[in-house]
């Protein structure tokens, strides 16, 4: 359990992380890339009023600050590569100024610009240049700007980021691997402890009930039996039953089931026995059981461990089934699972305790629990069980009051 809570800690504290450092980056990524498309668009904008040339700004008078536009100072004239062409209504090149790229471009760039006047867009990105399309005369008129310095920057950018995080994750990993179980260490001391007390208070409350259960025997055998020394015996035999269950369960806690240790075992048989167990303290309340397993029916696993969940689910469905007395049990294969689900009628449960029910002591009615001797572990250890051999165990609460523990094993 702690090695999974070692792994949930880790994975948790990673996914956060990378989750944090790729919303930051691409916060930044994105907010660049925004900001080349607006400041070029600002540029291609002041281009297109001008009819294909910067103005003739005094870029150096405070004065006329107003009147540039907000992105433009007084390189930008000289570090802009562009063209500006002209096309007619049926999109033939009438002219072009190709005096600000260089003339090995040329060739591509008319090809680009026959894209653009395809395409009909007004703007957007053709390659590394932004382009922006205007109603010009009786024809239009298109713009391209080189973006190529500022797109590589970004793109070297990303690229860094991406090297970043990949940098971060695997350093922030190595630090989690080495102090996490420094992390979780403390944790670990009061888990052992309490398994330990448990264990030890079980062995030491085991001699005073036998005590009390031989003394009692003794009275009965000089004195007769009496409604006194009934209620000892009855009281003495939870209690042993209650430590049995404490000291199974918190020995289960740390077990694991290796693959080593796993037999081929005949589902179908040890739910059939297992039905044919409780036939009879079923049919005590009034309860006929529905049986429906299907024949043949093979998982690896713990044949005791196994034999001790079906024991589990079928001795609470037997406790808890309510005067309408309708319990079933049905085993089946799907998707490669043996499916093993015991049904009866409850009436008056909450959904939202449903859940609950797997928790140890937990119990969802505790004068009923108390009548029928519960002392909510039994569904604990059956899920300690059905998780160490990699399975699942569910309940679900039905419109029609009907409640189904479902287990899920892997086929052999």
């Amino acid at each position: 359990m702690l090695k999974k809570l070692k792994f949930r800690f880790i994975l948790l504290a990673m996914i956060s992380m990378t989750a944090t450092l790729i919303i930051a980056f691409a916060a930044v990524n994105i907010t660049l890339r925004c900001q080349i498309s607006r400041s070029t668009d600002e540029i291609i904008e002041t281009l297109y009023e001008n009819g294909g040339q910067f103005p003739l700004f005094n870029y150096a008078e405070e004065n006329l600050d107003e009147e540039k536009p907000k992105l433009l100072h007084s390189e930008t004239p000289y570090k802009t590569r562009y063209y500006a062409a002209y096309i007619s209504s049926d999109g033939t090149l009438v002219r072009a100024d190709f005096s600000h790229i260089a003339l090995s471009n040329i060739e591509s760039i008319t090809t680009q610009i026959n894209d653009i006047a395809l395409s009909g867009k007004e703007k957007g990105y053709n390659g590394l240049y932004r382009f922006g399309r205007f109603d010009y005369g009786d024809g239009s008129m298109i713009i391209g700007v080189d973006c190529t310095d500022d797109l590589t920057t970004v793109d070297l950018l990303g690229a860094i980021t991406l090297i970043t995080i990949l940098t971060c994750i695997v350093i922030v990993l190595t630090l989690l691997l080495v102090f996490s179980g420094r992390v979780l260490r403390p944790f670990e001391e009061n888990r052992e402890k309490q398994r330990r007390f448990i264990t030890d208070a079980g062995h030491e409350l085991k001699t005073p009930i036998a005590i009390i259960q031989s003394n009692t025997e003794v009275l009965e055998m000089i004195d007769g039996e009496s409604k006194w020394l009934t209620n000892i015996k009855q009281q003495t035999e939870r209690m042993s039953k209650l430590v049995k269950g404490l000291v199974e369960l918190s020995k289960m806690d740390e077990q694991t089931l290796s693959e080593k240790e796993k037999q081929r075992i005949i589902l179908s048989e040890i739910v059939a026995n297992s039905v044919e167990s409780f036939a009879v303290p079923a049919e005590s309340k009034g309860i006929a059981i529905e049986a429906d397993i299907a024949p043949d029916i093979a998982v690896m696993g713990d044949l005791e461990d196994i034999i001790r969940v079906t024991g589990i689910l079928l001795d609470n469905a037997i406790k808890y089934t309510d005067d309408r007395k309708k319990l079933s049990v049905k085993l089946y294969t799907r998707s490669k699972k043996a499916v093993l689900k015991i049904t009866n009628s409850c009436t008056g449960l909450d959904k939202e305790s449903v859940p609950k029910f797997f928790d140890r002591f937990y119990r969802g009615d505790s004068s009923r629990s108390t009548q029928t001797g519960g002392y909510g572990i039994g569904l604990s250890m059956a899920l300690m069980i059905i998780r160490n051999h990699k399975g699942r165990l569910y309940a679900a609460y039905s419109a029609d009051e009907m409640i189904t523990f479902t287990a899920e094993l892997t086929l052999a």
